[in-house]
């Protein structure tokens, strides 16, 4: 009995040691752009505006619950974001696209009021700030719910391109699912 306990033992051991080796290690959190040092955050709305330039919308928010959104679920992925340039660093850049005249009705009827301002898409590109280290591809969010002009919130929209980011940068090479839209 007790050599069958050894035997048995030695085949536990034997078999943890087996699925250690074969096991993937976990993609180290210095290859991640943002996570292991910070990167400089740049928030462009092009042609001088900034986030103050959309005031709160009565429907999809302002620009400021956008930014402030985004950071925070940047930051709760792990990504660290900083406004302070430093050598060295890499640059986070996110341009948006919006879009006047847009419905603010829930729904279509009688009337409809066009009068909202939304977000329609994100340009989202990384730029290395050292020669030696490659930055990810750029990649478009783009925000849409069905057909028409429905679009997410501006925080909502904020939630979702950081996942969106999160599964160019580390989701996909971990087999996660893809982030969906939640209209």
């Amino acid at each position: 009995m007790k050599q069958l306990s050894r035997i048995l033992v030695a085949i536990l051991v034997a078999a943890f040691a087996l699925a250690a080796v074969a096991a993937p290690a976990p993609a180290q959190e210095s290859t991640v752009p943002c996570k292991a040092a910070a990167c400089l955050f740049v928030l462009d709305w092009g042609g001088g505006h900034t986030s103050a330039s959309y005031p709160p919308d009565r429907r999809y928010g302002s620009g400021d619950d956008f930014e402030s959104r985004f950071r925070t679920a940047m930051g709760s992925r792990g990504y660290r974001l900083t406004d302070k340039p430093r050598e060295g660093a890499m640059t986070l850049t996110i341009r948006p696209t919006m879009k006047s005249r847009v419905m603010c009705d829930a729904m279509a009827g009688i009337n409809t009021d066009m009068s909202c301002t939304a977000m329609t898409n994100l340009a989202v590109s990384f730029t290395s700030g050292e020669p030696t280290v490659k930055a990810p591809g750029a990649i478009r969010i783009t925000n849409r719910c069905g057909a028409g002009d429905i679009y997410l919130l501006n925080k909502d929209f904020a939630q979702f391109s950081a996942d969106m980011i999160w599964y160019q940068l580390e989701g996909q090479a971990a087999k996660a699912d893809r982030p969906n839209v939640n209209c």
